[in-house]
């Protein structure tokens, strides 16, 4: 094996760190280009709002979940909030969104910049019964990136879910509005035809 020197192994880890946040980014985007139907109990991404641990990884995390036990280590819950995320979106994945709740607002804690966890604890506590807290965090996340589309979509979807369709109406086409011609710009115009033509809520 050929050796490296110290400048090949600095662009080699450079390249693999680019390459594993390359492919995060990739998986949480599969779920947005699969939508859900309107109609149906979650929006777009809502069965998992971010990429889920990959198959071999985080055993232990796995473990814990179908043991009833401690999800992550406190060590880990107070320094590792993409960790905290993964895990959290598999709980949501699970409808364990009490537990998911409890993740989202960590990551929160440490990042309170983190517009996906805005918008992932306003989806997880509208399903766990709370829509006025889910609506007035995700208003919140909304003030924090305007240009933030995807939390735009999931303001108009509770908005709507909690009888407010002029909120919906505005939200939706603030995401519309913010690219029409990708798939979270094309869910916000079906749901928004839908609001339009009273085929019911989202």
């Amino acid at each position: 094996m050929p050796r490296l020197s110290p400048l090949q192994w600095l662009i080699l880890a450079l390249f693999l760190a680019f390459y594993g946040f390359a492919v995060f980014a990739l998986t949480r985007d599969y779920y947005l280009r699969n939508p859900s139907q309107i109609a149906a109990t979650s929006p777009p991404s809502a069965q998992s709002p971010h990429a889920l641990p990959q198959a071999g990884q985080r055993t232990w995390i796995q473990g814990a979940m179908q043991d009833g036990g401690d999800i992550i280590p406190p060590a880990v819950t107070e320094t590792n909030p993409v960790l905290l995320n993964q895990t959290a979106d598999g709980l949501f994945a699970q409808k364990r969104y009490a537990e998911a709740i409890a993740l989202y607002q960590r990551v929160l804690e440490l990042d309170p910049e983190d517009i996906d966890a805005h918008n992932d604890l306003g989806l997880a506590l509208y399903y766990a019964g709370q829509p006025q807290a889910a609506l007035e965090l995700l208003k919140e996340g909304t003030g924090k990136r305007p240009d933030f589309q995807r939390i735009w979509l999931t303001l108009g979807f509770v908005s709507a879910r909690a009888g407010d369709k002029p909120g919906a109406q505005e939200a939706l086409e603030k995401a519309r509005a913010l690219g029409a011609d990708n798939s979270v710009g094309q869910e916000a115009a079906r749901m928004l035809g839908l609001l339009q033509g009273d085929q019911g809520e989202p």
